[in-house]
């Protein structure tokens, strides 16, 4: 642990970035359009999610699991009290969280919701609409589409995993300010057709998004 005050890098923060751009294309695209202080704390946030939701693929007993999951969990409970561990997605949380970006609530809260998931096997249980509410709130903390992000949420996860056809809810179009937070939940069309879509037919389809609000 250090109380190391330094903001990370600009190629710290490009290879997390890279991170998610592998682990999580979806989000990533959706986030490109987003400010670039915004686009940052978004990168933190997916960097996190991936950490916690790679761990049942990285443990092979619940109690490892467990373990993991308690680091991160006291990791987010340190930069509340200003000190950081050595680890640049702890890092990165710091910066976002010290200029006010991010919540530690919302992060601990997301952390249970991984966790449950993991001890509980049941992918369905992850807290995809909590993440994307937390991406929402770093855009505008104050939106009327909550209910909205929770209802749709679910159903892009499941078609993404290619547990579900079910296309779910229609929706009138989101709020401009959030777009870059969900616009890619509209990719839940070609994934629940079956579809592998490839780079530019999901760069075409968040950009629909993005431009009409139709998720």
């Amino acid at each position: 642990m250090s109380n190391q005050t330094s903001p990370l890098s600009k190629s710290q923060w490009a290879a997390i970035d890279k991170r998610i751009l592998r682990a999580d294309e979806d989000r990533w695209i959706s986030s490109r359009y987003a400010s670039p202080a915004e686009r940052q704390a978004l990168t933190a946030l997916y960097a996190l999610a991936y950490e916690l939701a790679r761990v049942r693929l990285v443990v092979s007993e619940e109690g490892l699991g467990l373990i993991r999951f308690q680091w991160w969990r006291d990791a987010v409970s340190e930069i509340e009290a200003g000190k950081v561990r050595e680890h640049d997605v702890a890092r990165a949380l710091k910066d976002v969280v010290g200029a006010g970006r991010l919540k530690t609530g919302a992060l601990h809260k997301l952390i249970d919701g991984y966790q449950a998931a993991f001890e509980a096997q049941d992918r369905s249980l992850e807290p995809e609409g909590w993440l994307a509410l937390t991406a929402a709130h770093v855009l505008a903390p104050i939106h009327d589409w909550a209910e909205e992000i929770r209802e749709v949420a679910p159903y892009f996860a499941a078609a993404r995993r290619s547990d579900s056809k079910a296309y779910g809810p229609i929706l009138p179009p989101a709020p401009k300010p959030i777009r870059p937070a969900i616009a890619h939940f509209r990719l839940r069309k070609l994934y629940i057709e079956g579809k592998t879509p490839n780079a530019v037919q999901k760069r075409l389809s968040v950009l629909q998004a993005i431009r009409s609000g139709k998720v």
